[in-house]
């Protein structure tokens, strides 16, 4: 997941390119790109849900853990068991919802709804819930059985020194 998570990352490179691409063309040309808007949509959007796995395995997301601070280690867990369960629960959920209309949207190559010339398939984009979805609760399952097993999580390394 590590490697996938450095792999997804450099999704914000092309989407940089692009945002600077069509500010410069907007601003000394006064022609923006009709393209940039709907790329920077799905390179932003892909990064976003593929890289929500990985910021879940890293725990550097947001979490309220107020509560959690007072409870004895015994009960850390159980409420870190139940906080995992509804991550699976729901990401399955949307994996359940979500795959039909990625199918149905593959079936017909549909197009995007913005009506603009450029007018791209993006039935592929409809595939990224799913795949983010999946790869959400297989790190949600690790860390529940992590959790049940009694086995402490490996800490992330320090992204800067301290």
């Amino acid at each position: 997941m590590r490697r996938l998570g450095g792999l997804i990352s450099l999704l914000l490179l092309p989407l940089i390119a692009i945002i600077v691409y069509s500010s410069l063309r907007s601003y000394f040309f006064k022609d923006p790109p009709i393209w940039t808007f709907e790329m920077s949509l799905f390179l932003f959007g892909s990064f976003f849900m593929l890289g929500a796995a990985y910021c879940h395995m890293d725990k550097r997301h947001v979490a309220v853990d107020v509560i959690s601070h007072y409870l004895p280690p015994k009960w850390r867990r159980i409420q870190g068991i139940f906080s995992e369960g509804v991550v699976l629960f729901v990401a399955l959920v949307l994996i359940y919802i979500s795959v039909p209309n990625a199918w149905r949207s593959t079936m017909m190559l549909e197009r995007s709804t913005h009506q603009t010339p450029f007018n791209p398939q993006i039935w592929w984009f409809r595939w990224v819930i799913p795949i983010s979805c999946a790869f959400i609760s297989w790190q949600a399952f690790r860390d529940m059985l992590a959790l049940i097993l009694n086995k402490p999580r490996r800490s992330a390394e320090p992204r800067c020194p301290q």
